[in-house]
């Protein structure tokens, strides 16, 4: 006997297994969530379900890797499996095969490694990367989280989501202090978003990482929302002051073509040029 085959469209109530629309619950709630980890009980709080209920669907999940433990704190977060899975759908975004050929260009004309992250969940997800052929260059983990506050991408991201929510940033990460240079206020955080959306880029000036410089530029969809943000990344001694307006030119330009091409058309001022004084040494 076959298996009929599933509606695209089906009737509430119809083949609904209870114990799967649970599960699914707790992979939501520790996606959307504000925490890093839950425990069995804050699952089971925010669920509204028996404790032994979460437990015995944590124990499939993380049969299944949608689910890990931290072997320090004990609670439970979402599993790489999921991040793969993540990962297949957002090559079947549109502008990701717009973007791409674009980067990929903008990779060559560089010699630079070149970073595509999107905004999910009050954080900066990497979702794409292209490498260097120099024989020092940056590697970041596809899927990693980058910090807001002191990253070329985290910053421009930032810089287009309302005043409330990059408070909310700032007060659930802290401003952590990566280096020298990091912003480490709010009054800092919203001078520098300011002076980003005026010049339609941002600059991580070594502010995430020693010895580390980035220029990043936004991309737009047919909305003119900001969906995605990329940047142009190297050792300082090869990304200098002096380098910085070019590749802010770059970016700038690769930004305005990748938005083009999604449909973005709303007059835009075009980005203030670049001058060394942007970096200080």
């Amino acid at each position: 006997m076959k298996t009929p085959p599933v509606a695209r469209t089906v009737p509430p109530g119809t083949y609904t297994v209870k114990s799967l629309i649970k599960a699914l619950r707790i992979v939501e709630l520790l996606s959307d969530g504000d925490q890093d980890t839950y425990t069995l009980t804050e699952l089971s709080r925010g669920l509204h379900l028996h404790v032994s209920t979460v437990h015995r669907l944590l124990v499939n999940l993380l049969r299944q890797g949608f689910v890990e433990m931290d072997p320090v704190t004990g609670g439970y977060r979402l599993g790489f499996r999921v991040l793969r899975m993540g990962l297949k759908v957002l090559d079947r975004l549109d502008f990701r095969r717009v973007a791409d050929p674009l980067l990929q260009q903008l990779n060559r004309a560089t010699e630079e490694s070149v970073h595509l992250a999107i905004f999910h969940g009050e954080r900066a997800i990497s979702i794409e990367k292209f490498g260097t052929p120099q024989p020092v260059g940056l590697t970041a983990p596809l899927g990693g989280v980058l910090p807001l506050h002191c990253t070329g991408v985290g910053k421009m991201l930032l810089a287009y989501q309302d005043d409330e929510l990059v408070k909310r940033v700032a007060e659930a990460s802290g401003l952590q202090r990566y280096t020298g240079r990091t912003i480490t206020t709010l009054p800092q955080l919203r001078k520098e978003l300011a002076r980003i959306r005026e010049e339609g880029y941002s600059v991580d000036n070594e502010e995430a990482m020693d010895g580390l410089r980035c220029v990043a530029a936004p991309i737009f969809d047919h909305t003119g929302k900001v969906v995605a943000a990329f940047s142009v990344a190297g050792p300082a001694t090869r990304v200098t002051p002096a380098r910085v307006p070019e590749l802010a030119r770059l970016v700038s330009e690769t930004s305005r073509e990748i938005s083009y091409r999604l449909g973005f058309n709303a007059p835009r001022p075009a980005p203030k040029p670049a001058t060394q004084d942007r970096v200080a040494e």
